[in-house]
C-alpha cells in the first residue's frame, strides 16, 4: 500500500475573515485572510477587479506585514494592527517604500 492510501484523508480547514474598506479613504477592495497560527495568507481584490494573493505574520500584539503578490511579482506590503472589534487599521506601501496609503477594513464575516 502507498503512503497516500495509508493517510487518513485528515485535512486542516482554517476559517476564513473577509474585509472590506478603503486605500487612501477612497479606493475600494476586499481582503479575504486565514490564520493558521502567526500565519496569514488570502487574497486582495483591488478597485481595479485584479485578485492578488498575500502572505504574510502575526505577531502576539496583532502586528501584522503582509505582502501581496500579482503574477507572482511583488507589488506590495500591508503593515498593520488587527483591532479590538476585528478591523484591520494599517498602510499599504509600493515594496521599495516610496509610495504609502494608510488603509481601513471591517471584517464582514460576523
Amino acid at each position: 500500500m502507498k503512503q497516500k492510501e495509508q493517510e487518513t484523508g485528515y485535512e486542516k480547514r482554517l476559517s476564513v475573515s473577509n474585509y472590506e474598506g478603503t486605500i487612501n479613504g477612497k479606493h475600494f477592495f476586499k481582503m479575504a485572510l486565514a490564520r493558521d497560527g502567526e500565519t496569514l495568507n488570502g487574497t486582495l481584490l483591488s478597485t481595479f477587479k485584479k485578485k492578488n494573493e498575500v502572505f504574510g505574520f502575526i505577531d502576539k500584539d496583532d502586528t501584522f506585514v503582509l505582502s501581496e503578490y500579482e503574477d507572482g511579482q511583488k507589488v506590495g506590503v500591508l503593515e498593520g494592527n488587527l483591532l479590538t472589534g476585528g478591523e484591520l487599521k494599517g498602510t499599504w506601501s509600493t515594496p521599495d517604500g516610496k509610495k504609502w496609503f494608510p488603509f481601513f477594513l471591517i471584517n464582514e464575516t460576523n
